[in-house]
């Protein structure tokens, strides 16, 4: 593998977007503010909290015959998920971690809590911001429900943490997202050499 220096991203900044279920990854992402589509910004969120991909399952169980003690390695069930900390108290943040869709938000603008809360299916695009280097990794279903308690302090924003597990989906083949590379630079052509 070769040395691409502009493939190791430090995440200075970032963006987090959902859109419904299946919606299509952007096609060319020039600005990581403005993906296209119906995506729609989930707000601010923490910066000493960046948000984290989680794997959770069984690691692979090697399988030995009389023979060859080490013949296989099983396929592990793995589970993976990203959570994140919103610190906006808006009708959005309010839905994804409370569990509860556009209806809960009452007339006066105040948002109802579910006795049960049912997780929202979305599409999730998360822009990694390095520089001029931008790292969309996509994931069209997304289950997303709160997963710990609302965060507060005196001196800090009050954050709401959200989990999303990743569903699969038939757009992609029943696989759960797709991440974009940083290429390697592609070389000038050579000189060309007169005749």
């Amino acid at each position: 593998m070769a040395l691409i220096d502009n493939a190791a991203i430090v995440p200075a900044g970032g963006y987090i977007f959902i859109a419904d279920p299946d919606t299509e990854k952007p096609a060319d992402l020039s600005d990581p503010t403005k993906p296209g589509g119906l995506w729609e910004n989930v707000g601010h969120t923490k910066l000493d909290s960046l948000p984290e991909f989680g794997r959770d399952g069984d690691d692979p169980e090697i399988k030995g015959s009389w023979q060859n003690a080490k013949l296989r390695a099983t396929t592990p069930d793995v589970t993976y998920s990203v959570t994140f900390q919103s610190i906006q108290a808006t009708a959005l943040t309010y839905q994804l971690y409370f569990g509860a869709g556009p209806a809960a938000v009452q007339a006066d603008k105040s948002f109802r809590i579910p006795a049960t809360p049912t997780p929202q299916t979305k599409a999730l695009l998360v822009v990694l911001v390095d520089g001029t280097n931008y790292l969309p990794l996509y994931h069209p279903r997304v289950s997303l429900l709160g997963s710990d308690a609302v965060g507060m302090s005196s001196d800090d924003f009050v954050s709401f943490p959200i989990k999303g597990t990743f569903l699969g989906s038939s757009k992609l083949g029943g696989a759960v997202g797709e991440w974009a590379q940083v290429a390697a630079p592609t070389p000038p052509p050579p000189p060309h050499s007169g005749d």
